[in-house]
């Protein structure tokens, strides 16, 4: 079967479960390389590639240096395929997923105040400094924006919260970078995110959560 459009690796998630089920792989099992999967998938390995970075991002398969790439022996691949089953919906299915971010991250912004110690406060306001480099060059911070909200999230301390948004933005990120491509849209994103920052070093939790909302619905994604 060929797979075409420009969300291919979310169709390979799907057909990667089948593989799985095919081979009869279980935890602690190794993947057939990327070549072979591309091979068989008749997809380019850059697809390949994505669709596993995905699924690492999700803790279901491991990448061991000059071994090769194995099923995690915690949780169940099956997930794989019910998460590309749900993004390859219908536009409410998106809304689904742009809500179900809101709320995490909202969340964790709020634990963030009374959580998130000197060094991950540190690393948020390196990010924005480097958002500024970037922007000062000409460039649009999406790499930049995304490593923000995972550095608010990974603040909160909880690790299940992190799985779960990570995957959410991942699929996320053309989006991402259309929205910050709009005309004074980053340069106003890097001024939200420091007044989130501030708020979060500050202990103003009423703060952060209005100044992460306001930053969300401007970022339309």
């Amino acid at each position: 079967m060929t797979l075409t459009g420009n969300k291919v690796y979310l169709n390979i998630l799907k057909e990667l479960d089948q593989i799985i089920h095919a081979d009869q792989l279980l935890p602690g099992d190794k993947l057939p390389s990327e070549r072979e999967l591309a091979e068989r998938l008749k997809v380019g390995r850059s697809s390949v590639r994505e669709a596993l970075r995905a699924l690492e991002l999700l803790d279901l398969i491991e990448t061991r240096k000059g071994e090769g790439t194995f099923i995690q022996r915690a949780g169940g691949h099956r997930l794989a395929e019910i998460l590309a089953g749900f993004f390859l919906r219908d536009t409410k299915a998106r809304q689904d997923v742009t809500e179900t971010r809101r709320i995490i991250e909202i969340e964790a912004v709020r634990l963030a105040c009374t959580r998130a110690n000197d060094g991950q406060l540190e690393k948020i306001r390196k990010i924005i400094e480097q958002s500024k480099q970037v922007l000062s060059k000409g460039e649009i911070p999406a790499e930049e924006d995304y490593l923000f909200h995972k550095a608010l999230v990974e603040s909160c301390h909880n690790r299940l919260m992190l799985n779960i948004w990570r995957p959410l933005v991942e699929y996320s990120k053309v989006a991402l970078k259309e929205s910050l491509a709009r005309e004074g849209r980053a340069e106003d994103a890097i001024h939200e995110h420091t007044a989130i920052y501030e708020a979060i070093n500050q202990n103003d939790e009423p703060l952060a959560v209005e100044s992460l909302r306001n930053h969300l619905e401007n970022s339309r994604f």
